[in-house]
């Protein structure tokens, strides 16, 4: 056997160490692919539906290891999230819920560079009709200047000491300042940022951010859906809180909160792409430090297919209960989604032009303007979303584990409809605008200033497939790169809390039938029929006319009726916090009710404006609108048909119907989307009153002049006595409600379905179905139908009427006197069995019969709603 020698080197096997070190680099490559396949921040060209969901990753490099945060804090991010709950409560009953809670941060970004100053025309103040001498937009500056501030330019503002856990959602987001904080008052409110009087950097300390910096959506609501796949987002526009003269600087600065409503494509580009298009954009020090993941404004026909319609980037973050203490990951970034196109509503609510903003800024008869409504996609990553929908993401305490940040993508507002931004399917290639009733036709040429001499080239870009309307590429050029987010302005962890509970009785499903949902087959709806009430324990009327501490006894028999005219279940957002400390209307509701039966959603924030509608200075009811459209986003998914009422209005079913349910089956069978119910105000009837002297205006005791209701009288049978003899006539219509199927209708605002499935149908779509398309649409009788209030349902509007109302009642209210303008008479005398064709026109005492009764309320009702009341009391 031949012996090796030791001093001497072998022969080295080059050949098997290729083969194996080929076989080891497929294998790490592999792996990498793997990984980055489920990555949630996904790098350049990523043309996923979902932003990060199903990212297809094409380069390695393209991963970023690490993050900073503001605070130049490193936040790694996470390939595969992994979620252990018993990880997480272990990690809480160490650390304590300090070390692990992400406190809400507002950073607030400076002016955006989009307009030359001074050339704005702001119209005449003095003119109230919205359309009519509106001004003219300041010069635009194009292509858009880019955003070269860095983090030391923003401001950073913390709300952990108000909303600590989700405990205190959505009650504690930073709307306003809160009960008995507020610097300006909501009537007659004549103060202002812009005259110093209010300041603003102290409003974004101690209420909100928003007018510091208006890009921010003005938030009132944040929740996931019950997938985990989607964070809704519910927020107001904060421009429609004044409208008067003397705010007008105010409404001027705010118009970003009309900007924020129109949709911008995007193109997702890496590093490399981005410092190449915008050298001067700020980068840390330390590069390494940064996503490569960045975005540029580009056509549509260029953007990302998921960045066509979109208006912020979504950052979520997690907390990675492994390390001691728990630690923020990066787990993904997605772009925002609308509701519904904003803008192309705009473009249909009209017949002729139409902005969603003007610069006279009296745009508040607009009223699907009201409320913002987005959506951010949670990152198909890991355990993220099943996490979030089971609710397992918030710990015992209320602590939330996962965090989404809200970064607003920055352009200049867009005017009238010749500036709409849409696809060819949408409304054809050509925008038919015939009507130059602005005399805006020119902006896109004449009112343009032009900051970059050289031409842009048409090289390398696909051709323009609209033939007119809003030019991108004009606008906003080929190189406009969005900064960094450590540079952005935005809202920083919010938190991501449990889906809505949507509490009910089993025994009461209902599967809807196909032919009921439409295309939305398999669908179970828990409910058929809710409503939602925005309601307070005590509050003030419009102008603080009056103050009305009535509600709770009013909101127990409203609950019990229509629970027994057959509503399965009430949402109440308690706005109580916004007037006082001291109660709230949860003693009222529980245990008197059950959760199967109501909901309570503590809601505190103030009304922006409470002004009559014919002050100068008409406003938002902003609290009022924005419960109405969170209850719709929240339970509308949940329940077939649904309204918004207030506490003194009664929906009585007629003829041979016997349950509310019964109505709107009908209804759904004929084709019916919307029934409408006429509202005219009830007087309180004299048999349920007593003498009153207790004000200035009621005389004395021993000689009172007023009436006030007796107590232990039913709401619903004192005020069931209507001037008007049913059916109620045309002008009725204007103060109307509506009962609403939720497919079909995307927004309300409080008497309107503003918002519809029939509205958002596309030229497409209608070719596609081969039906008509009017530019300007129109609901038809049949989707929104006037409800028969003699064989089919009623509304009763049982309005209180205070006692220094019916002054001089005895005077007023005899049989022919004719009352001047003001004072007429505010107490009922019903006419017999209904008839006023009697001979007798008044009482015994010369009091005239002038109100109709409602006779089923009284004889099939009332006696049903007091046993009912009668077995809850004794329960």
């Amino acid at each position: 056997m031949k012996r090796l020698n030791p001093n001497k080197r072998p022969g080295f096997p080059w050949p098997k160490c290729l083969l194996w070190g080929s076989i080891m680099w497929l294998a790490l490559n592999f792996y990498l692919a793997e990984k980055l396949s489920r990555f949630a921040g996904s790098p350049a060209e990523n043309d996923g539906a979902t932003g990060v969901a199903h990212a297809q990753i094409k380069q390695t490099e393209n991963l970023a290891d690490n993050l900073p945060t503001s605070s130049n804090k490193r936040i790694s991010q996470e390939a595969h999230y992994s979620f252990d709950r018993e990880m997480a409560e272990n990690a809480l009953s160490a650390h304590g819920h300090d070390a692990i809670f992400q406190p809400l941060r507002a950073y607030v970004e400076k002016k955006l560079n989009d307009t030359q100053s001074g050339t704005i025309n702001r119209g005449n103040l003095d003119e109230k009709k919205p359309k009519v001498d509106v001004g003219r937009p300041a010069k635009f500056y194009v292509p858009l200047p880019l955003r070269e501030g860095s983090p030391e330019d923003l401001r950073m503002f913390e709300y952990g000491h108000r909303l600590r856990s989700c405990n205190d959602m959505p009650a504690k987001l930073p709307v306003d300042r809160g009960y008995g904080k507020h610097v300006s008052r909501n009537v007659n409110n004549r103060d202002t940022f812009s005259s110093g009087k209010l300041n603003v950097w102290e409003e974004a300390k101690e209420g909100s951010p928003v007018n510091a910096d208006p890009f921010l959506p003005w938030i009132h609501d944040v929740f996931p859906d019950d997938t985990g796949s989607v964070v809704h987002f519910i927020a107001q526009n904060k421009r429609r809180c004044n409208s008067g003269k003397a705010h007008w600087e105010d409404i001027h600065a705010l118009e970003p909160q009309v900007t924020i409503m129109q949709p911008v494509s995007v193109k997702r580009i890496d590093e490399a792409t981005a410092k190449k298009l915008a050298p001067n954009l700020w980068c840390p020090v330390d590069e390494n430090e940064v996503t490569n993941t960045r975005y540029r404004l580009a056509p549509h026909e260029e953007a990302t297919s998921d960045g066509m319609f979109t208006r912020f980037i979504c950052r979520f973050r997690a907390m990675d209960y492994t390390k001691s203490p728990p630690e923020p990951l990066i787990v993904g970034e997605s772009l925002s989604t609308y509701d519904y196109n904003y803008e192309f509503v705009n473009y249909r609510k009209d017949l002729g032009d139409l902005s969603m903003a003007t610069p006279k800024g009296k745009d508040n008869p607009m009223f699907w303007q009201s409320q913002l409504r987005f959506s951010c996609p949670v990152p198909d990553n890991g355990d993220l979303r099943s996490a979030i929908a089971s609710g397992e993401s918030v710990l015992s305490d209320g602590t939330p584990s996962v965090y989404v940040d809200v970064i607003p993508i920055r352009t200049a507002l867009r005017y009238g409809k010749k500036m709409s931004y849409f696809t060819p399917d949408m409304a054809g290639e050509t925008l038919e605008i015939n009507d130059n009733h602005f005399g805006w036709d020119d902006l896109m040429t004449n009112n343009i200033v032009h900051v970059n001499k050289e031409p842009m080239s048409n090289v390398h870009h696909p051709s323009r497939r609209m033939k007119n309307g809003f030019d991108p590429r004009l606008f906003w050029g080929d190189d406009h790169v969005l900064p960094r987010i450590e540079a952005s302005g935005r809202w920083e962890n919010l938190p991501v809390c449990s889906p809505p509970v949507v509490s009910h009785d089993t025994a009461k499903d209902l599967s809807i039938s196909n032919k009921q949902q439409g295309d939305r087959k398999g669908i179970t709806k828990k409910h058929k029929l809710t409503a939602c009430l925005w309601a307070s324990a005590s509050f003030t009327t419009r102008g603080n006319a009056q103050a009305v501490s009535d509600t709770t006894t009013r909101l127990v028999e409203w609950i019990e009726f229509h629970l027994l005219v057959g509503f399965d279940h009430i949402y109440v957002y308690d706005n109580t916090g916004a007037h006082t400390d001291e109660t709230s209307l949860e003693p009222t509701l529980y245990p008197r009710f059950l959760d199967s039966e109501v909901t309570r959603i503590d809601w505190p924030c103030q009304v922006c404006n409470n002004n009559i509608p014919a002050h100068e200075n008409t406003g938002e009811r902003s609290s009022q609108y924005a419960a109405e459209n969170s209850c719709r986003a929240r339970y509308g998914p949940h329940t077939e048909w649904m309204a918004s009422f207030d506490t003194d209005e009664y929906l009585i079913p007629m003829g041979d119907y016997n349950n509310m349910k019964e109505v709107v089956d009908h209804a759904t069978e004929s084709g019916t989307q919307i029934l409408t119910f006429k509202s005219t105000r009830a007087v309180p009837i004299r048999s349920y009153m007593e003498p009153f002297h207790k004000h200035k205006d009621c005389g004395t005791e021993s000689d009172p002049s007023c009436l006030s209701v007796r107590e232990g009288s039913l709401f619903a049978e004192v005020y069931n006595c209507d001037f008007e003899k049913p059916p109620k006539p045309s002008w009725a219509d204007r103060a109307k409600k509506q009962l609403y199927r939720s497919e079909y209708v995307f927004a309300h605002y409080v008497h309107y379905a503003t918002v519809t499935a029939g509205l958002l149908q596309t030229k497409e779509e209608a070719k596609t179905m081969n039906v008509d398309w009017p530019t300007h649409f129109r609901e038809s009788r049949t989707t929104d139908k006037l409800t028969d209030e003699i064989h089919q349902a009623v509304m009763i509007h049982t309005k209180t009427t205070v006692p220094e109302y019916t002054t001089e009642w005895k005077t007023r209210c005899k049989a022919g006197i004719k009352a001047a303008h003001g004072k007429n008479c505010r107490v009922g005398f019903p006419w017999p069995q209904n008839n006023d064709e009697i001979i007798e026109k008044a009482t015994t005492d010369g009091f005239g019969y002038n109100c109709y009764t409602n006779e089923k309320l009284n004889n099939f009702w009332m006696p049903k709603l007091r046993d009912a009341m009668e077995k809850r009391n004794t329960r």
